[in-house]
């Protein structure tokens, strides 16, 4: 396959081995990558994730292993299986929306509109809400600051890949993901 080592400097490429994806969709999901190989076997892409960019939900028909650092002591090796939906921001169901629907339900259900058991609800869903908001800081405070990182995508043939995002429109790339 190779004679030789191979050392690559993505910055060198020539120009049709790199480009921007996410132009199209709206919001910040710009995003700089280069192919740093690709063959019968592999396609490496380096990404450069740019602070307040966000990636673009998709998944890839072979799976994807992803090397990325959270910051310049925390490297990450991430394996997502074949069809499993990543990337973009994840949208999470409200807890505090969940307990007080079922709060009401059972409060229906008993038939009672009990003033009580009303406040009780009303507290309840406060505290939930704060502790939300205690966990949001807190994630907040432990992040990393904000900088610029470099991810590496390993994917395997038949190297298609499909954008399953909410803002952009589906569809299926095969080889390098071109926007």
């Amino acid at each position: 396959m190779f004679e030789n080592s191979l050392h690559i400097n993505p910055y060198k490429l020539p120009a049709d081995q790199h480009g921007w994806r996410g132009l199209t969709v709206p919001g910040n999901h710009k995003r700089k990558w280069y192919t740093v190989l690709h063959n019968d076997q592999l396609l490496v892409t380096a990404l450069l994730l740019i602070p307040g960019e966000a990636s673009i939900r998709h998944s890839h028909e072979s799976g994807e292993l992803s090397v990325h650092f959270s910051d310049e002591m925390r490297p990450e090796v991430t394996w997502n299986p074949p069809g499993v939906v990543h990337g973009g921001p994840v949208v999470k169901p409200s807890l505090s929306d969940a307990v007080a629907e079922n709060l009401k339900k059972q409060q229906s259900a008993l038939g009672t509109s009990n003033a009580d058991i009303t406040s009780l609800v009303e507290q309840i869903m406060q505290l939930q809400s704060q502790m939300q908001e205690l966990e949001r800081q807190l994630r907040q405070q432990t992040s990393p600051a904000p900088s610029p990182r470099v991810i590496v995508d390993i994917l395997f043939p038949p190297f298609r890949t499909t954008i399953d995002d909410p803002n952009a429109e589906s569809k299926t790339v095969t080889g390098q993901w071109f926007d």
